[in-house]
C-alpha cells in the first residue's frame, strides 16, 4: 500500500514538475530517439548484406551470445538491442540541462547542485555509455565491447566518487553545499586512474571482482551517510532505484541463460537491461539530488512543492 501511494505521488511529481519544466528537453529526447530508430531501419534495409564488420576481429560465437537474433550481414547487427540504447541519450540530456541550470543559480541545497560539474559529468557518462553500446551491438566486434565494458566502468565508478566526496566532507565536519573544488580535483584524478586501469591494464578475470567491490563499497559509504545524516533525502527514489536495477540485473542474467527467450521478437531481455538500467541511474541522480532539498527556496517549484515525494 505504501509502494503504491510512493508510485501515484511520484507520477504526480512527473506530470506536473518535471514535464511543466522539462518538457521541451523531453521532446528533444523523444526526437533524437525516433531519428536514432530511423538511422538503423534505413542502413539495414538499404545496405544489405554488409561485409563492413568483416575485417574486424570478434569473439568465437558473438552471434548467439544474445538472445535476440543476431544477422551478421547487417550494418546493425543488432537493432533491438542498438535502439534501446536511446534511454541513455535521455538521459544525458536531463543531466546537461540540470548542471547548465545549476551553474547559473546562486543558491546551493546540495553537493550536487554546489558544483554543477557533478551532473555535467554523469551526462556525459551516459552519452559515453550511450556511445560504446550502440557501437557494440550494432558491430559486435572486439573493439567494441572492451568499449562497452569502459562505459560499464564509468558508470559504476561514479555513485563511489559521490559518496566518496560526501564521506570526506563528512570527516572534516564540511557542508555539502559548497564548492570543494580541491576534493572535486583530487576525487577526479583518482577515479580517472582507477577507470583507465580498469580499461586498458587489468585482465579481465580480475576486473568483475574489483567493479563488485566498488559497488559493494558505495553501498557501505551510502549506508553509513544515511545513518549519518539521516532524514536528508527522499527515501523514495532510492527505492526505485534499487527496484531497476534488480529488475535490469535479472533480465540481464536470463538473456544470458536465454530464459524466456524470443529471438525475432521487439522486446528482448538485454534490451529491457539497457531500459531499466537507464531509469536506474536517472534514479540515483534524483535521490543524491534530493539531499537537503528545500522547496520553499526553489521558487521555480514553489507552486508544486506539494507535488514533491517525501
Amino acid at each position: 500500500m505504501q509502494l503504491k501511494r510512493l508510485s501515484l505521488k511520484y507520477l504526480v511529481y512527473l506530470r506536473t514538475i518535471i514535464w511543466q519544466f522539462y518538457k521541451d528537453k523531453i521532446y528533444y529526447a523523444l526526437g533524437a530517439s525516433v531519428v536514432f530508430g530511423l538511422i538503423i531501419y534505413v542502413l539495414n534495409h538499404f545496405l544489405y548484406p554488409s561485409s563492413f564488420w568483416f575485417n574486424f576481429t570478434t569473439d568465437i560465437g558473438i552471434d548467439t551470445w544474445f538472445c535476440e537474433r543476431t544477422d551478421m550481414l547487417k550494418i546493425v547487427r543488432q537493432p533491438i538491442n542498438t535502439f534501446t540504447n536511446f534511454g541513455y541519450l535521455v538521459n544525458a540530456i536531463f543531466f546537461l540541462s540540470k548542471g547548465m541550470s545549476d551553474s547559473r543559480k546562486s543558491y546551493a541545497f546540495n553537493l550536487i547542485t554546489a558544483n554543477p560539474f557533478y551532473s555535467l559529468v554523469l551526462g556525459f557518462i551516459s552519452i559515453y555509455t550511450f556511445a560504446c553500446s550502440t557501437f557494440f551491438h550494432s558491430s559486435l566486434i572486439k573493439v567494441a565491447s572492451n568499449l562497452d565494458f569502459s562505459a560499464v566502468y564509468s558508470i559504476s565508478l561514479f555513485p563511489l566518487m559521490y559518496f566518496s566526496h560526501r564521506f570526506i566532507l563528512l570527516l572534516r565536519g564540511k557542508p555539502s553545499k559548497q564548492k570543494h573544488p580541491l576534493e572535486t580535483r583530487l576525487l577526479v584524478a583518482v577515479f580517472t586512474l582507477i577507470y583507465l586501469a580498469l580499461t586498458f591494464w587489468v585482465s579481465m578475470e580480475y576486473v568483475h571482482p574489483i567493479v563488485l567491490g566498488f559497488i559493494t563499497s558505495t553501498g557501505f559509504l551510502g549506508y553509513v551517510l544515511e545513518k549519518k545524516d539521516p532524514n536528508k533525502t527522499t527515501k523514495a527514489y532510492l527505492l526505485f532505484m534499487v527496484i531497476f536495477i534488480t529488475a535490469a540485473m535479472v533480465f540481464f542474467k536470463m538473456d544470458i541463460a536465454k530464459i524466456g527467450c524470443s529471438p525475432d521478437s521487439f522486446l528482448q531481455p538485454h534490451s529491457l537491461w539497457h531500459i531499466l538500467n537507464s531509469f536506474a541511474v536517472f534514479y540515483f541522480y534524483l535521490y543524491i539530488r534530493s539531499e537537503n532539498y528545500i522547496a520553499e527556496k526553489d521558487e521555480k517549484l514553489l507552486p508544486f512543492k506539494e507535488a514533491l515525494p517525501h
